[in-house]
């Protein structure tokens, strides 16, 4: 893991109704499969430097940045994201 990130995300509330906090980055390069990370160029929720982090921390990913797209690239640039996922899945 690079010393640098020390961001965590949030996945809810525990009984305390503190933010429950998890990080789960080391596991990242011990995945196996395939995966390819997708993103929106304008994606404010989980934007590009995510996906980037991601791709640099899963094995031998692919990155796909829709470069019209906002969260819902599936939906705003479907050709796009169809053929992407279409070729990922059957290059396997």
């Amino acid at each position: 893991m690079c010393a640098s990130l020390s961001a965590t995300y949030i996945s809810g509330l525990d009984e305390n109704l503190s933010p429950h906090i998890i990080n789960d980055r080391e596991n990242l390069g011990s995945l196996t499969m395939p995966a390819l990370v997708v993103v929106g160029r304008h994606d404010v929720i989980c934007g590009v430097r995510w996906a980037e982090e991601l791709h640099r921390l899963i094995p031998g990913s692919d990155l796909l940045i829709l470069e019209n797209s906002g969260h819902f690239g599936h939906l705003e640039e479907p050709e796009t994201f169809s053929r992407a996922v279409t070729r990922f899945v059957t290059a396997r």
